[in-house]
């Protein structure tokens, strides 16, 4: 692998575990075993490195979403695909990860946003009108006020305030969350599904990450 690479890889596991406000180009150089000054030879300094992180972050999520959907049995089956995903990458996420780059990296976080409000909105609507043709979801219901409500859902989690004084992990949370979401844009013959995944991922044992 290449330095940079390392560089870039080392950062994202260390951004993703303990935030980014904590970690600093010392801490990097460190845990890689090089000089800080080798670094600075191919990111100009932390805004640029949190930068390529984020940038490679949303590459791999644009492409993880669009090969689920790709391959996805039905609408109800996708969204299982998704939340097996999601808890995947919830295990070793510290919550603080988005508040400090809204806080100290408001360029990159907009870009964050601006992936939020397109790609993610599509994926979501897209979805929807999915379930809606297969008779699982409900044809009655608003797309843009539920395609709203679903993605801020997701982000709202990461509030402190939200997690304040509250005893699960995030991987529950978003469990308990989604599935209710589900349940409730569904139709009959969608609750039959998504209770049959629902029983192979228990076969399976996955389960909520802590």
């Amino acid at each position: 692998m290449e330095v940079k690479d390392r560089i870039q890889e080392k950062s994202a596991e260390l951004f993703r575990r303990y935030g980014i406000k904590s970690i600093t180009m010392d801490e990097i150089a460190t845990q890689l075993g090089i000089s800080k000054k080798t670094i600075y030879q191919y990111f100009a300094d932390k805004e640029q490195l949190v930068d390529a992180v984020i940038d490679e972050d949303l590459r791999c999520t644009r492409e993880d979403c669009e090969l689920i959907a790709a391959r996805a049995e039905n609408a109800v089956h996708e969204n299982i695909l998704l939340l097996d995903g999601l808890l995947e990458d919830l295990k070793d996420l510290n919550p603080a990860i988005l508040y400090d780059l809204q806080k100290f990296h408001p360029v990159v976080y907009q870009r964050f946003i601006d992936h939020k409000n397109t790609f993610i909105r599509e994926m979501v609507e897209d979805n929807m009108k999915r379930g809606i043709k297969e008779g699982l979801f409900r044809p009655d219901m608003r797309i843009d006020i539920l395609t709203k409500f679903r993605i801020e859902s997701i982000y709202l989690t990461f509030s402190y305030d939200f997690l304040e004084g509250t005893s699960f992990g995030l991987g529950e949370l978003h469990h308990e969350l989604f599935i209710h979401f589900l349940f409730g844009i569904s139709t009959p013959k969608g609750h039959d599904l998504i209770r049959h995944y629902l029983e192979e991922r228990k076969q399976k044992q996955v389960v909520p990450a802590h």
